[in-house]
């Protein structure tokens, strides 16, 4: 990147970050913030704040960053409000998931031996509930909210170790979950449609809330879910209604481009009333090339097309890439303190970084929309310079090495 993109790239980000300004009460903090949001942007491979102490040098600067990150009393929800408000996307999809943090030790908030899908089994971790909205081709982190286990709330003394407020009870995942919704909307977004995995999607009173919000919704299921449909006497579940559906109401549908070319499979829908709640809805069942099967239930209108519904359900996976770039882009899961709000802080942190790289990749160019680790490496390739500029040991070594190469060509 030459001089003159560079100098307007860190305008840009100065610019972003003046509308957190009001979030921190005084300028110590806010010097701070920036300080942290420098440390995640550069070339760092870990982002821990010990990682960041070897960028820092000096140990007064590091216990002061230390400082601001576990123990400062600013408020990571004026944050997140702010951040929402900043998202310059106001119409998509709303995506809720879980992701896991996984742990050595038992000190960490919230952690425990659960299920972690970054393991693939269950594991010692802690685990986070968030939402994404899903628009014009990016994802935009709008929450991210600690789970606590009942091993955690039901113990006041490991809470108060650990800073959690005595005001913190215990939630179950879908309920942080519909708070999120709930404070999108308040937050001024129209979410055209809901989509999450069969931990969230089978629970009845889930759905129900989301019911209540007004909102359409493309949940997955899983297979024994049951259903009563219109001229069969009981019920079935939604492996049984998908084995009896005739080939013809089978139909091939693309919904997108993978690294392996189109995806692809074949579907059929039904209008079914689930046995756990009110009024038909449609079941969505889908069989891959190898035979897999997957089942949905969605809240669309009657006439919504196969496509449509497809376009839906399958729209979800956009998340679990914000969750990888988050990680390996940002160092979501990299935070090594022991508190709640210090999780709180560096997880709406990285959510604000992760925002900006977002807006920079929907700058108008005449080139393909970049990919987030490219704009991510425009920004590590300059606060790598900045970092060398303001490091007067690195630009003694640089002088030298000018004056006296140490290779030979």
């Amino acid at each position: 990147m030459t001089t003159e993109p560079a100098r307007a790239l860190l305008q840009r980000l100065g610019q972003f970050l003046d509308g957190f300004s009001a979030c921190f009460s005084r300028q110590p903090q806010r010097d701070a913030a920036s300080q942290y949001l420098d440390g995640l942007f550069n070339d760092s491979e870990r982002k821990s704040m010990q990682a960041m102490h070897g960028r820092l040098g000096d140990s007064r600067d590091y216990q002061a960053l230390q400082h601001f990150i576990t123990h400062s009393p600013w408020d990571a929800t004026q944050v997140w409000t702010q951040l929402r408000a900043t998202v310059p996307v106001r119409t998509g999809i709303l995506a809720l998931d879980d992701t896991g943090f996984p742990k050595q030790g038992t000190q960490s908030p919230g952690v425990q031996r659960q299920y972690c899908g970054v393991l693939g089994k269950i594991g010692n971790c802690q685990v986070a509930v968030s939402c994404a909205l899903i628009a014009d081709g990016r994802t935009w982190p709008l929450a991210f909210d600690l789970y606590l286990p009942t091993s955690w709330t039901e113990d006041a003394v490991r809470c108060a170790a650990a800073g959690i407020p005595s005001t913190v009870r215990f939630r179950e995942k879908w309920r942080i979950a519909l708070a999120q919704v709930r404070a999108v909307l308040h937050a001024g977004f129209t979410i055209t449609g809901v989509v999450v995995d069969a931990d969230y999607g089978a629970n009845a009173a889930f759905r129900a809330g989301l019911e209540r919000l007004g909102l359409a919704y493309g949940v997955a299921i899983r297979g024994e879910a049951t259903f009563a449909v219109a001229g069969v006497p009981g019920t079935l579940s939604a492996t049984a209604l998908a084995a009896s559906a005739p080939d013809d109401a089978w139909e091939t549908v693309t919904w997108g481009t993978g690294t392996a070319g189109p995806l692809t499979a074949r579907f059929c829908a039904l209008r079914v009333r689930p046995t756990t709640g009110r009024g038909k809805r449609w079941l969505l069942c889908e069989r891959s090339a190898t035979n897999e099967r997957k089942y949905y239930l969605l809240h669309l209108p009657v006439a919504t097309s196969l496509v449509d519904l497809v376009a839906l359900a399958r729209s979800r996976w956009p998340i679990e890439q914000q969750y990888r770039e988050l990680k390996d882009d940002l160092g979501l899961d990299h935070f090594e303190g022991r508190t709640y709000q210090g999780w709180a802080h560096h997880v709406v942190l990285t959510a604000v970084a992760f925002t900006f790289l977002q807006i920079e990749r929907g700058r108008p160019t005449d080139s393909p929309r970049p990919t987030l680790p490219i704009v991510r490496g425009w920004v590590r390739e300059i606060m790598g310079l900045l970092y060398v500029l303001h490091n007067k040991r690195l630009l003694h070594m640089l002088d030298s090495f000018r004056r006296n190469a140490p290779l030979r060509r």
